[in-house]
């Protein structure tokens, strides 16, 4: 932004030394009339380029310090490198958002629908997700420490932009697509797709029905009389785009579930429900095929070995949080409900725990949702096949509850449980199995801190695992008069050099009791997490 005839620039830059709860990534678009990106405010900035170089991009940022200092040195090979394409770039404010892409906003994008126009999602989602700024934080003394990574990718690219690659290996990242690039991001708990959302609406799905109009009788008139009568309108023929093959959504949401349980078992994918219409609907609504894969129902289509593997992969999909309806403002068209989900998720994560929901609480702005939803709908769709719905209430916008399409813990552990506990439907709460994901990255950081430091004799690590616990309980995320009521911690007996830890914990509500394993191997220079059900 500039002001004053460019005497005055403000470059929007974050803050050193922040570090949130829950990290948010997002992948998108940020279409520009040349394509490019304002890079050179990124290459002068330290703190950001730190955080990118630590997640394995030596090569790229010295290579944007090399080219800021002297531009002459540009190649054609570091042409998608200056547009920032597949580079995660930490973003703390819509300013320095705007910085790095100051025309997102404003430039249309090659695909276009009726229902979904041509802007660019991801702009819209970044807005939504520092919406609101936190004045509860502020009235509580916590800083706004939300961290949203953004990731770029090429418009050329279509769809397949944003899904994962098969057979991906975290250890090589300049093999890797945008998707495993979002997954090096340590600390990120939630990954959000918004124009991978908007790729899927189809081109020609009408925004609202046509007006249908009884034919007139016939009747005879004389060469030259007027018979428009004001209220039908005449169309250009190329002014609705027209209909298009549309991507089999279900199997991109099979392949984003695959890969997350291989690679990143603690991450949250947020994906709206693909959009459909049928003659008798008078608005777009989730498509009905869609849904039923996600109830567990085989594909009309599908041959026997598909509906197997599906049937084999179905608890997988609890990496995945469906969110519905889409949004839309008066001053904005359709847009992703993911951003400020996201929002407000890292907030209260931030502010009261990352086990506790958003449902019930306000969410900023004045968006509405759309198409409507009636409570009965919603209760509908919470409760079967499991998606996590945005209610009007009292003229506030706020999830009605969040809510999974398959349970969060492994079949093999809910059997062991009760038909009284399963019954209840905790293990399908989003916030469990994000609370489950935060457990995962705190316990492994802790472990590699200790990796070169602890013998398995040294009683430093059981300590430190009776302090993370006991936090916990003093912050209200366990049960119990005091935390040898909250938790249990026995260490295991394992080979040389190889720490085990069994620790059972009692949740808060709206979980119940379990099994955390804690394996730290010397050797292997790592940690890993085990959680596992036991019957409340």
């Amino acid at each position: 932004m500039l002001l004053a005839d460019r005497r005055i620039e403000l470059d929007a830059r974050p803050e050193p030394g922040r570090l949130a709860p829950v990290e948010v990534v997002m992948i998108g678009h940020c279409p520009s009339p040349d394509g490019g990106a304002q890079w050179q405010r990124l290459a002068r900035d330290a703190v950001v380029l730190a955080d990118i170089e630590a997640l394995g991009f030596a090569r790229q940022v010295e290579r944007l310090r090399q080219l800021f200092d002297e531009p002459e040195l540009a190649a054609a090979d570091d042409a998608d490198l200056l547009a920032l394409y597949r580079l995660p770039i930490p973003i703390r404010s819509l300013g320095h958002f705007q910085a790095l892409f100051p025309f997102a906003f404003d430039t249309g994008t090659g695909y276009r629908s009726t229902l979904a126009g041509r802007t660019a999602w991801l702009p819209l989602a970044v807005q939504d997700f520092f919406a609101g700024g936190g004045p509860s934080n502020a009235d509580a003394g916590i800083p706004d420490t939300r961290t949203l990574w953004i990731i770029r990718v090429p418009e050329r690219d279509g769809i397949h932009a944003f899904l994962p690659r098969p057979g991906a290996d975290l250890a090589g990242p300049d093999t890797l697509g945008a998707f495993e690039h979002a997954l090096l991001v340590p600390r990120a708990g939630i990954v959000a797709l918004p124009d991978l959302e908007r790729l899927l609406v189809p081109a020609a799905l009408p925004d609202v029905p046509r007006l249908r109009l009884a034919n007139p009788a016939p009747v005879f008139l004389p060469c030259g009389t007027e018979i428009d009568d004001t209220h039908r309108e005449r169309r250009n023929p190329d002014e609705m785009p027209a209909a298009g093959e549309t991507a089999d959504a279900y199997r991109i949401v099979a392949g984003i579930a695959r890969t997350l349980a291989r690679l990143r078992p603690d991450l949250q994918c947020l994906l709206a429900l693909p959009l459909d219409s049928r003659p008798e609907d008078e608005l777009p609504a989730p498509a009905a095929a869609f849904l039923d894969r996600l109830r567990g129902r085989p594909a009309p289509d599908a041959t026997d070995d598909e509906n197997v593997k599906d049937g084999a992969e179905f608890r997988r999909l609890r990496h995945l949080q469906f969110v519905w309806p889409y949004l839309r403002g008066d001053d904005r068209a359709l847009g992703s409900p993911c951003g400020l989900v996201a929002g407000m998720q890292a907030r209260v994560a931030q502010r009261f725990g990352a086990w506790r929901s958003i449902g019930g609480r306000p969410l900023p702005g004045m968006l509405q949702p759309w198409p409507p939803v009636t409570q009965q709908r919603a209760a509908d769709l919470r409760d079967d096949p499991g998606v996590t719905v945005l209610l009007m209430r009292a003229g506030k916008l706020q999830v009605d509850d969040e809510a999974l399409c398959a349970p969060c813990l492994p079949a093999a552990d809910l059997d062991r449980m009760n038909a009284a506990t399963r019954a209840l439907g905790h293990w399908y709460s989003a916030e469990a199995m994000r609370f489950m994901g935060w457990l995962r990255r705190e316990l492994r950081t802790l472990g590699e801190r200790l990796a070169f430091d602890v013998d398995p004799r040294d009683p430093r690590v059981e300590i430190a695992l009776h302090a993370f616990f006991g936090r916990l309980h003093a912050a209200g995320a366990l049960r119990g008069a005091s935390p040898e009521d909250a938790c249990r911690i026995r260490q295991l007996p394992q080979a040389e050099s190889t720490l085990a830890f069994e620790i059972e914990a009692a949740l808060a509500y709206p979980l119940d009791r379990i099994r955390i394993t804690f394996l730290q191997d010397r050797h292997a220079s790592g940690a890993d997490t085990r959680i596992e059900a036991l019957d409340g």
